[in-house]
């Protein structure tokens, strides 16, 4: 492998990312979701009735990409749209009951996931981390 690209930041964060999005998506095939699709429920299960664009922002993401994620979520029964009654050029998501029953499976898989993250780190360094990936976030988002 190219030394120069291992000394790469970008390189170390993609390995990281296609890391954890192998272990959810192998952890989460039991239930017939994806890491992807994870994401979209892991903002419902905290705030039912959230808009397509703010999932889409939150997740940084393409409209056409979360148009796909919610496509396959409307297919599995575990999410519907409504139009937002504030603004019908938007659109509401809310979780189907299917969709509420996964959380109580899912949400221990992707604590486990943090756990393994987190490994070897102190509290202190774990948050140190966080902040340092939020900046760089920050440094590169468009």
């Amino acid at each position: 492998m190219d030394k120069k690209m291992k000394s790469w930041i970008g390189f170390w964060l993609k390995r990281n990312y296609r890391s954890i999005c192998n272990y959810l998506d192998h952890e989460l095939e039991q239930y017939n979701i994806t890491n992807s699709q994870l994401g979209v429920l892991l903002i419902l299960w905290e705030s039912d009735g959230t808009s397509q664009k703010e999932v889409q922002q939150t997740l940084g993401i393409t409209p056409a990409s979360m148009t796909n994620l919610i496509k396959g979520l409307e297919n599995k029964g575990l999410i519907i749209r409504r139009v937002d009654p504030n603004d019908s050029r938007a659109n509401l998501m809310y979780l189907t009951d299917k969709g509420k029953a996964l959380e109580e499976k899912c949400l221990p898989i992707v604590e486990e996931a943090e756990v393994i993250v987190r490994k070897g780190f102190s509290p202190e360094e774990t948050m140190i981390l966080r902040l340092w990936l939020q900046r760089v976030n920050k440094n590169i988002e468009i």
